[in-house]
């Protein structure tokens, strides 16, 4: 019998399973026949029903199909589509349990794939963990229903009520699901918008939407505004952005700062834990106003503003063309001209050409982490502080582990739960360069 034979043997048979932890996907981890076993659903020290489904040599993944010894953990997951969806994975347990394993799983990173060994403060919890993203991005079937992609596939999920989004953006969901049923086929996936102060923007991606508009359908138009939407956009003939409806500008208010963010820049999804990750970067950054920082993936210059008010220079590096032109009206907007500069372009590549020694770096790359050229500039620089943000713990983990081995040390790592609910959990480290 070979060994495919001997794999395959354990799919669709059903079993026990113990559940030892949570992996940072947010399953629970058990071993049959000392295989391990990938168990969405089932928290540590629960016993379940599973039946693999999906089987490999060393791994394999099952379904839960009941739960014989439940957790003092688990609670009842308050969203109707919990199960199905797969955009929260931890809403079936307590907030606290959440914030306990979000920093097992930091620790775990730089412990196994950055080989670091570190102390990790306690995750930073957000006093009322519901209602936190300011923006959805939906896709939309013929019939004009609209809904959320089911994990690992296109199966479109539809809700009454997101928890994650305030009541008033499920509010103007409902209204432009109820208005796309009659008709603009055309338009395939939407991406709405909402600040601190309650205001909308909509975005409608698909082919040319200059059909869309609010002459002829006034009182479309009218609800949306009623309930504080400002603006609408599609895409132009060209596949640009085109103004359909409303106002050019929207605006959020980060670190008492105001900042103008087109449809296309990236934002942090929860305001209220932007200020607090950010208070902590300018803490990690320790300036005394005379330094010279650069912010690289600076996006619309949030951060980058808030350093400028601190250091002599400020200059940031961003790929978005739209980001860019957003960051720099938004120094314009906050009189931050003459104290920051902002660079269009791929970070890897702009920095090598910029001609002087930053005494602080910044950085919140993307999911990706940093890219291999950028890791080996900044040793080649030897900035005496840099402050890496991160939203993804075993790519956090490989950098650091370069960084450290070129001469930097770990001063602090503090996780912020940005995304309650979810696998996911945004990291500050704070580095500082060795003196040899």
């Amino acid at each position: 019998m070979n060994d495919k034979s001997l794999v395959n043997k354990a799919v669709g048979e059903k079993t026990k399973l113990d559940c030892l932890r949570l992996i940072s996907d947010g399953s629970g981890i058990g071993y049959i026949d000392g295989i391990a076993t990938f168990v969405p659903g089932l928290l540590p020290g629960e016993t379940g029903e599973v039946q693999v489904y999906d089987a490999k040599k060393k791994w394999q993944r099952a379904r839960l199909l009941s739960i014989s010894k439940r957790s003092p953990e688990r609670v009842d997951a308050p969203c109707s589509v919990f199960e199905g969806c797969g955009g929260c994975q931890l809403q079936h347990t307590t907030y606290a349990e959440t914030l306990k394993w979000k920093q097992r799983w930091v620790e775990d990173a730089l412990s196994r794939i950055g080989k670091l060994s570190v102390d990790v403060k306690p995750v930073i919890e957000m006093p009322n963990p519901w209602r936190y993203r300011n923006k959805a991005r939906l896709h939309r079937e013929s019939s004009g229903k609209l809904g959320y992609y089911k994990e690992r596939s296109q199966d479109l999920i539809h809700f009454s009520d997101c928890l994650l989004l305030s009541e008033r953006m499920n509010r103007w969901i409902r209204l432009t699901e109820e208005f796309l049923t009659a008709g603009f086929e055309e338009i395939h996936t939407l991406t709405f918008r909402e600040n601190t102060r309650g205001e909308g923007l909509l975005l409608l991606e698909g082919p040319p939407t200059k059909a869309l508009s609010a002459d002829d359908n006034p009182e479309f138009f009218e609800a949306l505004f009623t309930e504080g939407v400002r603006s609408v956009w599609g895409t132009d003939s060209e596949g640009g952005l085109a103004l359909v409806w409303g106002v050019e500008a929207f605006s959020q208010t980060i670190l008492d700062m105001t900042f103008d963010v087109s449809p296309l820049s990236f934002l942090q999804v929860n305001p209220l834990q932007t200020d607090v990750l950010y208070t902590h970067v300018l803490e990690g950054a320790a300036l005394k106003g005379d330094e010279t920082v650069w912010d690289l993936y600076s996006g619309i210059g949030t951060l980058a503003l808030a350093l400028a008010s601190k250091a002599q220079k400020v200059t940031g590096i961003e790929e978005n063309p739209y980001a860019v032109e957003d960051a720099i009206q938004n120094a314009v907007n906050n009189n931050a001209v003459g104290h920051v500069e902002f660079l269009k372009g791929k970070v890897e590549l702009r920095m090598m050409k910029i001609d002087e020694q930053p005494d602080v770096v910044v950085l919140d790359p993307p999911r990706t982490g940093m890219h291999p050229l950028v890791v080996q500039r900044l040793l080649e620089l030897k900035p005496q502080r840099i402050i890496y943000v991160s939203c993804d713990p075993g790519t956090l983990a490989r950098d650091l582990g370069v960084l450290t081995k070129g001469g930097y040390g770990v001063e602090s790592v503090q996780p912020v739960d940005m995304f309650p609910w979810t696998m996911h959990v945004e990291t500050v480290v704070c580095l500082n360069r060795k003196h040899s």
